[in-house]
């Protein structure tokens, strides 16, 4: 199946999705390439061929998006059962670094849900860590993704470039195959945008870095009583965590501590909108106003 959502224009390291082909995995040369594509992405470790191969002969789903003959990304799930439901877990989505933030995560889930509901699933769920700005638009703002689960260093500690150095916080997410009225969905989250207030504030340091809640304002003791709230996360978490992996830690404790008080409060995370190049912001609404 040769599924596309969007033209993006040749030049400058981007693709044409039309041009990229999304299909599963099953063979074991197949699986072998997205193993070492999995290496080459997190340059620690990988996910062994004899693991992809019993997970997709007992109901998981490997996927695979081709740029002509080249493997540029993957993704890998498998049946989950929590609470008397059955799901499907997608544990890991990986794209090649040249072909990122071009569609072709989107692209692969929205395959992905295609499949897997055909094959009866009607929920899908991941975590994601919550300060990576760029999954967070994937998962909330382009999937209608929902989240009140937060896992502290769900992972414990690991060595790869995107997770040493800080604790491996994440964000559990679900995300409805069937029964979406995208449309009800969409006019009630642009409704809550409109009422939403900030949690907290964010400022700039002297080298212009953000910083969240400099005054350490939110205590978390007090009752959250709006119908909904924007938090901020840094558009661009690595940078931080490169130039000032001390602000990078304060950003972990600080998102760590206000989502784990508000979910607590019975908010849940629906929507990530882009502020400006340095920040942007979660909306979290009470679960009553958007019952799934």
């Amino acid at each position: 199946m040769n599924l596309a959502l969007q033209k993006v224009t040749i030049g400058d390291g981007k693709i044409m999705l039309e041009l990229v082909t999304v299909k599963e995995l099953t063979t074991i040369e197949q699986l072998e390439e997205a193993r070492k594509l999995e290496l080459d992405i997190w340059a620690v470790g990988s996910i062994p061929v004899h693991q992809t191969i019993g997970t997709i002969r007992n109901g998981g789903i490997v996927l695979g998006a081709y740029l002509n003959d080249e493997l540029i990304g993957f993704n890998y799930s498998c049946p989950g059962f929590k609470d008397e439901k059955v799901y499907l877990y997608s544990h890991m989505l990986g794209i090649k670094r040249n072909y990122r933030e071009q569609g072709v995560g989107e692209l692969m889930k929205i395959y992905l849900k295609d499949i897997a509901s055909e094959r009866g699933f009607r929920n899908c769920r991941w975590t994601f860590d919550p300060l990576e700005a760029r999954s967070g638009f994937l998962n909330f703002s382009k999937l209608r993704g929902y989240s009140d689960t937060y896992i502290p260093n769900c992972y414990g500690e690991m060595e790869d470039p995107f997770n040493r150095a800080l604790p491996t916080d994440r964000l559990y997410v679900e995300w409805q195959l069937v029964d979406n009225d995208y449309l009800r969905w969409d006019s009630k989250v642009e409704e809550l945008i409109e009422e939403a207030k900030p949690v907290v504030k964010w400022s700039l340091n002297t080298v212009g870095l953000p910083m969240l809640d400099e005054e350490k304002r939110f205590q978390g003791d007090e009752a959250l009583l709006n119908d909904a709230y924007t938090l901020p996360i840094p558009t661009n978490f690595q940078k931080i965590k490169v130039e000032n992996p001390a602000l990078a830690e304060d950003w972990r404790y600080k998102t760590r501590h206000i989502l784990q008080s508000m979910f607590e409060q019975g908010y849940k995370i629906i929507h990530l909108s882009k502020e400006n190049e340095q920040i942007c912001q979660y909306v979290l609404v009470k679960r009553s106003l958007f019952a799934l």
